[in-house]
């Protein structure tokens, strides 16, 4: 039976009877999609090492399909990432990174860049980019190619040029002014000009260059908890894997 070579990035695994495998991936032409391995829990050979979370790998998929479930015929492992499997911080960022793409990649048009970023990503965090400051330098990039454009440079209520005291709005998705935040609905969050800043770089910068960035820890968490409300206002929900990043992502000597 003829198939389909795709690249993919694995998000998910889940068991299915005795001998199947239920396997959520990102792709650069589809975005997110769901496919069954049949007997992969029993075949040593056309799924070796690569139905593992986190894996860059090349699937085979079958050209027929049910409904929105792929069929996946055969994979090939690509890149396994097993240096960041060592680090739980940067384990728990690439499991956050990869849980906000595979939400954020619903658009065609958002598909093949999101892909892209998360990719590097990974890469970066394999080389040992410190996590607390490539988790939301990403995060920043992965909701502007979704869709959800940040507005950091003015201010989201008046248009001007933000005036300190700054503050975050999740619905507005962007900077407000001091006197302007009081009066619009939440929720909202105060940021203080080094967060701002390095937001703006994050902004700006080519997702290759954001492992050059250094959020320092008061500045890592405000921008992390306004892109954490960001994403849980517009989602609609939270982010599963931010318990993992809480549990680990903050702990001494974090990288």
């Amino acid at each position: 039976m003829s198939g389909l070579l795709v690249p993919a990035i694995v998000l998910t695994v889940k068991d299915v009877g005795e001998a199947d495998r239920l396997v959520t991936f990102l792709t650069a032409a589809r975005g997110r999609l769901t496919g069954l391995a049949r007997h992969a829990r029993r075949s040593r050979k056309r799924f070796a090492h690569c139905l593992e979370p986190l894996s860059r790998v090349n699937f085979v998929i079958a050209t027929r399909r049910r409904g929105d479930l792929e069929f996946l015929q055969e994979g090939e492992l690509i890149q396994a990432f097993a240096s960041l499997r060592r680090d739980l911080p940067r384990l728990a960022a690439a499991a956050v990174l990869a849980e906000a793409a595979g939400e954020l990649a619903s658009p065609p048009e958002a598909a093949a860049p999101i892909f892209a970023a998360l990719e590097t990503a990974l890469e970066q965090l394999e080389q040992g980019t410190p996590a607390d400051s490539l988790l939301p330098a990403c995060l920043v990039h992965l909701v502007q190619w979704g869709g959800y454009g940040l507005k950091l440079d003015i201010c989201g209520a008046c248009g001007g040029d933000p005036k300190p005291p700054f503050w975050f709005s999740a619905p507005g998705g962007g900077v407000l002014c001091g006197a302007c935040a009081g009066g619009l609905p939440g929720p909202r969050l105060p940021l203080n000009a080094g967060s701002l800043e390095l937001l703006r770089q994050a902004h700006q910068l080519p997702q290759e260059k954001l492992s050059r960035l250094r959020f320092p820890p008061l500045q890592g968490g405000q921008c992390l908890t306004a892109l954490r409300l960001f994403l849980r206002h517009h989602l609609g929900r939270e982010l599963r894997s931010w318990s993992f990043w809480d549990r680990v992502g903050r702990s001494p000597g974090s990288k």
